[in-house]
């Protein structure tokens, strides 16, 4: 049904086909409300597309620039020829130096505009300083036609979805507080830096590395998120890590559409048509709430349980699986590393 149609079956239902008490403007603005909401609780449609990094492109890294590398103590400094572009918070994956610890991913400090410095647990000689560097991420922006992710892949493989504070609790649950008998024991350092004394949780987990297994984001709705941990192996940032030109993997994202409503009366739901007359139901649920008689509410709720209905029904059945935070998509099976 296109909305003329959608409207004259609530005009229909309400016996008011000449608009008497309802209007055909406050009519569209319910079954535009009612298709907004639709959409949200039955997860249907769903939008899908690739995020962007920094500089707008769908790749997880970026372009390759070229740098001296100096170390001194734990704090290693690479000096680019020109402007970098990169800022706090950003994250560099550097390849090239010797000896090999210093080439990886690693988190950008305090950048000036021709330098970069990360920290590093050694501070062995440097004896190939000539190095590239790409950034990657670690903060990625979702699609412009996606209101709510459901769920994010790369590679083919879903990744889980969480918040910075379940993070930060899975890593808690897996040894903050280590002993000095579970250290002498052989327990690996927890992704927290602790301090014995004073149990200094401070989050280290932006630090680890290896292949992306999460996205970690604030809220649900939010435009931005950061992938969890850094990717350091050629097989987990480019799509054939043997190819001579190599190509960057990328993220899809799916989600919950944004909708607006309907432009006019041809207009049709992107929805399928079997789940328009839900619709229907989601309309006739505002309209009644307008008359303010007993007996009027009471067919307000009527149709709104029929409206919630057919949306959970359709979330079945469209075989949408959530990975927003409400649901918790495998968030059961998410494993935090307690080492670095």
């Amino acid at each position: 049904m296109n909305r003329k149609q959608i409207r004259e079956r609530v005009e229909t239902a309400l016996q008011d086909v000449e608009n008497r008490h309802w209007s055909d403007r406050e009519l569209n603005r319910f079954i535009d409300d009612a298709l907004v909401e639709f959409t949200r609780l039955a997860k249907h449609p769903q939008a899908e597309g690739l995020a962007t990094n920094k500089s707008s492109t769908t790749a997880i890294g970026e372009a390759t620039q070229t740098g001296t590398l100096t170390v001194d103590g734990k704090t290693a400094t690479v000096t680019f020829s020109g402007a970098h572009g990169y800022s706090d918070d950003d994250a560099v994956h550097i390849s090239g130096a010797a000896p090999d610890e210093y080439n990886g991913p690693f988190n950008i400090l305090a950048p000036t505009t021709t330098t970069i410095t990360f920290q590093v647990d050694f501070g062995n000689a440097v004896t190939d300083s000539s190095v590239s560097a790409f950034r990657i991420g670690p903060t990625f922006t979702k699609p412009s036609t996606i209101e709510e992710i459901t769920s994010v892949s790369i590679d083919g493989r879903e990744l889980n979805i969480m918040t910075e504070s379940q993070l930060n609790a899975a890593a808690a649950s897996r040894g903050t507080r280590l002993s000095l008998l579970e250290s002498s024991m052989g327990f690996h350092p927890s992704p927290f830096t602790v301090n014995v004394n004073t149990i200094d949780n401070t989050p280290r987990w932006r630090e680890q590395k290896g292949p992306i297994e999460a996205i970690i984001f604030n809220n649900k709705t939010a435009s931005t998120f950061r992938i969890y941990p850094l990717p350091k192996e050629d097989k987990d940032l480019y799509v054939d890590k043997d190819a001579t030109t190599k190509v960057f993997l990328t993220l899809k994202v799916r989600g919950i559409p944004k909708v607006s409503g309907l432009a006019n009366d041809t207009a049709e739901p992107d929805v399928s048509s079997y789940w328009h007359e839900a619709i229907v139901y989601g309309a006739l649920e505002r309209a009644w709430q307008k008359e303010t008689k007993v007996q009027n509410l009471e067919k307000s709720q009527m149709y709104r349980a029929k409206f919630v209905e057919q949306a959970m029904q359709a979330q079945k059945m469209e075989g949408i699986t959530s990975g927003t935070l409400s649901e918790g998509r495998n968030q059961g099976g998410f494993v935090v590393n307690r080492y670095m």
